[in-house]
């Protein structure tokens, strides 16, 4: 099994060699943006150029909302971007606090996408923020956290997360042919099948 990446413009595609990194994944997990004001510049490139050689997509956005009605707007914001690629799975990326309740703030935002068409809706959440943010975690399909430990780059030096995750960002310090800076690298490491992120799950069941 090759393995799970995500990438934003820091991974500018002119540094992506796409032939060679698509071998070596099976998802990859991509930014769209950070809030609704900062686009991530080259998204499109990323799904694109991943999609045409068979590697499955996903999508994520940090979250930023400052208000009920601003996480809404994100979520719009996050959905119209992102469509035409229809990921099998969007993640909201919580790892600030940008409004004092934000679980209430999490959850409007995730009912909205849900509105907007979206079948699964994923959690993004720092280990370290789990507990202060009290994120309902019925509100999503799946959950991801990172936890690095010695974060040299390899999963069995690394420290797990402290609470239950169906994706496991190990380390941002990853190498990956194809790529020559550092990658953050996942794993699964709940019951949930590769095939339920990359959206094959659900033509077959």
């Amino acid at each position: 099994m090759g393995k799970i990446i995500d990438i934003s413009h820091h991974q500018p595609p002119s540094s992506i060699n796409y032939d060679k990194l698509a071998k070596e994944v099976d998802l990859v997990i991509v930014r769209t943006q950070y809030g609704s004001s900062t686009i991530d510049r080259h998204y499109k490139t990323h799904h694109k150029e991943f999609n045409k050689r068979g590697v499955p997509t996903n999508a994520y956005a940090w979250v930023r909302g400052i208000s009920i009605s601003d996480m809404e707007k994100e979520a719009t914001d996050f959905y119209n971007r992102t469509k035409e690629f229809s990921p099998p799975v969007y993640w909201l990326d919580v790892e600030e606090k940008s409004m004092k309740d934000m679980r209430a703030g999490v959850k409007v935002y995730a009912k909205k996408l849900r509105a907007l068409g979206v079948k699964k809706v994923g959690i993004y959440i720092a280990n370290h923020l789990y507990k202060s943010f009290n994120i309902d975690i019925r509100d999503f399909d799946a959950v991801w956290i990172p936890s690095y430990g010695r974060n040299n780059g390899r999963r069995a030096s690394s420290r797990k997360p402290d609470y239950a995750c169906d994706l496991w960002q190990f380390t941002d310090k990853g190498r990956v042919d194809g790529y020559a800076g550092n990658v953050d690298l996942n794993a699964i490491i709940s019951n949930k099948p590769l095939s339920f992120f990359t959206g094959k799950y659900d033509q077959i069941t």
